[in-house]
């Protein structure tokens, strides 16, 4: 079995078995994940802790906002790189010039 909030595996004659009234069945591996999923209402997907059992389950979707926000990153990483390539290449040549 596997824990319903986190992904972990779960022993046999180990871990927690919830069922709601509506007769759904949950299974935690410790309290920490019961109190995490019920009480709280805090989704798996989220919590990096949770996210680390779950190998293999797929994590949320990133949204367009993300995306967006990551890609913004990534040109602004890669355009001061290219600066500092500059600025370098700049420094090499005054000492070139002052050597001679």
């Amino acid at each position: 079995m596997k824990c319903s909030f986190c992904g972990k595996e779960i022993k046999k004659g180990q871990g927690i078995l919830y069922v709601k009234k509506d007769g759904s069945l949950f299974y935690f591996d410790d309290g920490k994940c019961q109190t995490n999923m019920l009480d709280l209402g805090r989704k798996a997907g989220k919590l990096k802790w949770a996210r680390a059992g779950a190998i293999g389950r797929p994590t949320s979707q990133k949204s367009d906002k993300s995306m967006a926000k990551a890609a913004a990153k990534a040109m602004k990483a890669e355009a001061r790189a290219t600066a500092k390539a500059q600025r370098s290449e700049a420094k090499s040549i005054e000492k070139k010039a002052e050597k001679k």
